[in-house]
């Protein structure tokens, strides 16, 4: 009787929070601009192992006018990542594989790059293996109208010669990773992956309405669409790809609020899942990782994350487990307008006990003057990529602009090296420290970290733009490219890009900002025989030979 009483107190109180909190997250979702008859989002919450709250604004499509509802079926994209990563651990836990395997066991035509890369190292995203959507816009590829599949990334991938860093080095986030492990899945169960997950993972956790995708044209019933503006107002994005492993998975709320307990409950049949997607490697120099095996785990206002984002053409989603917290928030939005990692955490935070964020000790929040903060100040320049971040100091606050940044974003002090966005701490930008930094800034969001290096720029840097004109091929992406110079300015075509104009800073090296760079060699006669391009911080080694 009286553990019956307990437990009926216990529901009575959830129950009361549960509307309280109800009311805020739809002032929340209320508060996004721009939701009425378009797209909108859908937001799941499940706390102490109940979903307390399923809230909807806006339109899952909009030729016939349907709103979201409680078995809205929404696409994952690199959310999926998650899963795949649960195929993996199943098939460990079935002893048909170890993550210290080498890949090449399972995957021989992949090339030898002069290092083991082990199954672990495409899970926590340390292969050094190129990210394939930056390869295929790099040939030129025309993703509005061309689709892929895992056999075409998997051909392509076969054709590299070069990594990016020796495995285990650093993180480095590519797509590519995960679609080799659902190859992996492939051959060592000998089903394809969406007939394995179907059996050994939805099944068994009752997630009915979850799936891989492995038909297009599979008609799915209550399916939300995902929308982009344009001028003519919001098309809807019809995809020609059909890939899967690092994406390509849709679910329901429902479903997720099954998945979510076995992050939150130690005692679910299937927690080991959750140990194992959330346990951090460390890197060859021994720090420990922020990127697990297909979530991020990162700290948020002094709580314990994790956590993974999705994007694709005219969707988001996120998906957040706080276990110290018993908590889970799922947001799905059928628009890039709507942040739904933003809304995730706008309403986290009405979890988040504010009086001991207030109370954090002042010494972790040193205070600099504008004098002493320009130390960290000058222009940084993302490895293997044009972006570049011009960090300035003003009125004693350090502030930082991307290249495809707006306007500066203004940082906070969190010790004496590291600083975070005074709107979103969540994102740290760490300042190098020692003689043989690996960088000179690292920009970590929630995990996934962008690397920089500090560069002196030069108005004109090349003497004789001319000398770099040509034609280029590269073999390993099967593609020509045109460097045209005409009125003193190189421009550069290749399949379905024309007219880039690119702009150089230091010699022998330009960009078009398109977190691209190009790097020119020469020879002993100082005649340029080539150049090589690295791209968005995941490609790197892709040379062009002069013809």
């Amino acid at each position: 009787m009286k553990t019956y009483l307990s437990l009926l107190l216990v529901a009575i109180c959830n129950l009361c929070i549960s509307q309280s909190k109800k009311h805020q997250i739809d002032s929340i979702l209320k508060s996004i601009p721009g939701l009425g008859k378009g797209p909108g989002l859908t937001v799941g919450v499940v706390a102490n192992g109940e979903k307390i709250y399923h809230g909807n604004q806006g339109w899952m499509n909009l030729e016939y006018g349907l709103s979201f509802n409680d078995s809205t079926v929404f696409g994952l994209a690199s959310v999926t990542k998650q899963f795949t990563s649960a195929c993996i651990a199943i098939l460990e836990r079935q002893g048909k594989l170890s993550i210290y395997d080498d890949i090449r066991d399972y995957i021989p035509e992949l090339q030898f790059y002069g290092d083991t890369i082990q199954i672990r190292h495409l899970l926590n995203h340390s292969s050094g293996i190129r990210n394939h959507n930056v390869l295929l816009s790099l040939s030129g590829f025309d993703f509005t109208h061309q689709g892929y599949t895992n056999e075409s990334i998997e051909q392509l991938m076969f054709k590299q010669r070069g990594v990016n860093n020796k495995p285990g080095d650093k993180m480095l986030y590519s797509n590519t990773n995960y679609v080799l492990l659902a190859l992996l899945v492939k051959r060592v169960s000998g089903l394809p992956i969406h007939t394995f997950a179907e059996r050994n993972l939805f099944e068994p956790l009752g997630m009915s309405n979850s799936f891989y995708f492995s038909d297009l044209n599979r008609v799915v019933s209550n399916r939300a669409y995902g929308y982009y503006p344009s001028r003519e107002g919001f098309k809807q994005k019809r995809s020609v790809t059909l890939c899967v492993g690092a994406g390509g998975m849709a679910t329901t709320m429902n479903d997720m609020a099954k998945w979510s307990r076995v992050f939150l409950d130690p005692s679910h049949k299937f927690a080991y899942l959750a140990k194992f997607i959330s346990e951090l490697d460390t890197l060859n120099n021994g720090a420990p990782m922020k990127h697990a095996r297909g979530m991020f785990v990162s700290e948020y206002k002094g709580v314990k994350t994790i956590n993974h984002s999705g994007r694709d053409v005219g969707m988001r989603s996120q998906f957040i487990c706080v276990p110290k917290l018993n908590l889970a928030i799922v947001v799905y939005a059928n628009s890039p307008q709507i942040n739904a990692v933003e809304v995730s955490y706008q309403i986290l935070d009405l979890w988040l006990p504010e009086v001991a964020i207030l109370n954090m000790p002042s010494s972790k929040t040193p205070t600099y003057s504008t004098h002493k903060l320009h130390k960290f100040t000058g222009v940084y320049q993302e490895m293997n990529s044009d972006m570049r971040m011009v960090v300035t100091a003003r009125n004693d606050t350090l502030y930082a602009q991307s290249s495809f940044g707006k306007f500066p974003v203004p940082l906070k002090a969190q010790s004496a090296s590291v600083f975070s966005r005074i709107e979103n701490s969540s994102v740290r930008y760490i300042f190098s420290e020692g003689s043989s930094p690996e960088s000179d800034l690292m920009v970590d969001f929630g995990g996934a970290i962008f690397y920089l290096e500090r560069i002196t720029l030069n108005d004109k840097p090349n003497t004789n733009l001319s000398e770099f004109a040509g034609t280029y091929y590269s073999s390993e992406l099967d593609v020509t490219y045109e460097l045209v110079y005409n009125k003193n300015q190189l421009t550069l075509n290749y399949r379905n890009n024309e007219g880039l104009i690119l702009t150089e800073g230091e010699k022998d090296v330009f960009g078009a900002n398109r977190r691209t760079k190009y790097t020119f060699h020469r020879d002993k006669h100082n005649s340029i025989h080539s150049f090589v391009v690295a791209s968005e911080g995941t490609v790197k080694g892709i040379v062009f030979q002069k013809q």
